[in-house]
């Protein structure tokens, strides 16, 4: 058969309504992963092909499996990327070509009837096959626009796609699209028979119905399973948080030196401690010699010496006692429930157990505020009050 040649103004409908649906497609495209063209004249020139075909067919009567066929080429090469896993981009090149040729095919069977002409003949005139292509075009730009909006659709598809549960659906979609290649031989097949149109638009609806069936149902499955990896990973980054947050706070609670507690949580525990009404003892200790180490031996041994009295005051304290550092060589326990002078007999006590180490020459001075449950002294009261104590017992050794 001859082909006709048609040329005229309507053939800038094909054009217009490909070009437009290719910048439209570009935001769903982003959306879906595709990386951005740099610029929309390289976003258009990858439409060129399209362009060029459904302009032809406008033009041509070009068998219309022929052009399906090319249709679905022209899909790979722009949309399947080079990549291990390619699960996202065949599902996206088969769904679209899928639906695309179904609503083609159900107009031209809608206009058949309405025209009461077969649809070989109808294919056969140009103002069909430009109306046809043009409101399938038009279709899709609309809803290529809405996809950027679909958030949880977006993101199911690119978290899911490559897993078990949409395999058969893939498989599925392989089917639909060759049963719809084979319908559309029915369309420029001249089979006289006045209901072909009708048999056509109820095998592609029904097709499409069932197509829509499968994809809620896959959708419900890998949403699912989407949330529960969600749920997962929210937890691990929570858990994650909270150890980040231990650590802060351990810095913030912890002396980086000495591995003993710092003023700040001192004076929380000393205000958790009075806000409860319970007594306490406040030991304000200062270390003997540490300047003079410092000096004689350096800032390396200073920090030594340190260490040391650490470790052997703190090996002679009860777990409920608080050891802190406040300064330099100044430091404080607060031993909860000690009376005063029980607090001063277990000082002497320590420090007569480190004097008696052969090898120990860390001394220190040390004053008792006691802080009963009715106590209203301030914290800088307390501080004061054992302040002054320790210098009382400093001068006491000297003499």
């Amino acid at each position: 058969m001859p082909l006709h040649m048609y040329w005229g103004l309507g053939l800038l409908v094909p054009v217009c309504c490909t070009l437009i649906y290719g910048y439209v497609s570009r935001k769903a495209l982003e959306a879906l992963g595709y990386p951005n063209a740099s610029s929309v004249w390289k976003h258009f020139s990858r439409c060129f092909f399209s362009v060029l075909l459904f302009t032809l067919w406008g033009m041509y009567n070009i068998p219309l499996p022929v052009v399906y066929i090319l249709a679905y080429t022209d899909k790979v090469f722009r949309l399947l990327r080079k990549e291990e896993s390619r699960a996202k981009e065949l599902f996206l090149i088969n769904f679209t070509h899928l639906t695309t040729m179904a609503l083609h095919m159900i107009l031209i069977g809608v206009f058949s009837l309405i025209t009461h002409s077969q649809m070989y003949e109808l294919l056969q005139q140009p103002f069909w096959r430009i109306l046809t292509i043009g409101l399938v075009f038009t279709v899709n730009s609309v809803a290529a626009g809405m996809i950027p909006r679909w958030n949880i659709v977006l993101e199911v598809l690119r978290t899911q796609s490559e897993s078990a549960e949409a395999r058969p659906f893939m498989i599925f979609l392989w089917f639909c699209n060759a049963f719809l290649l084979l319908d559309s031989v029915l369309c420029v097949s001249k089979i006289a028979w006045g209901l072909l149109p009708l048999f056509l638009i109820g095998s592609t609806v029904l097709l499409e119905f069932y197509l829509i069936r499968f994809l809620r149902h896959l959708y419900a499955v890998l949403k699912k399973h989407y949330l529960e990896e969600e749920h997962y990973r929210l937890i691990e980054k929570l858990e994650q948080q909270d150890r980040e947050a231990a650590v802060l706070r351990s810095k913030s609670v912890l002396d980086p030196m000495t591995n003993i507690f710092t003023r700040r949580y001192l004076v929380e525990k000393m205000e958790s401690l009075k806000a409860a009404k319970e007594p306490f003892s406040f030991v304000y200790i200062d270390l003997d010699h540490l300047k003079q180490v410092n000096d004689r031996d350096g800032h390396h041994a200073g920090d030594l010496y340190l260490m040391r009295f650490v470790h052997e005051f703190g090996s002679l304290l009860r777990r409920d006692d608080i050891f802190s550092r406040v300064g330099g060589d100044e430091f404080v326990v607060l031993l909860p429930g000690c009376k005063k002078d029980a607090a001063a007999n277990r000082l002497e006590d320590i420090r007569m157990n480190m004097a008696k180490k052969s090898d120990s020459c860390i001394s220190f001075s040390y004053g008792v505020a006691y802080v009963s449950e009715n106590a209203g002294d301030s914290t800088e009261q307390i501080f004061r009050r054992a302040d002054q104590e320790m210098y009382l017992d400093k001068q006491a050794r000297r003499r």
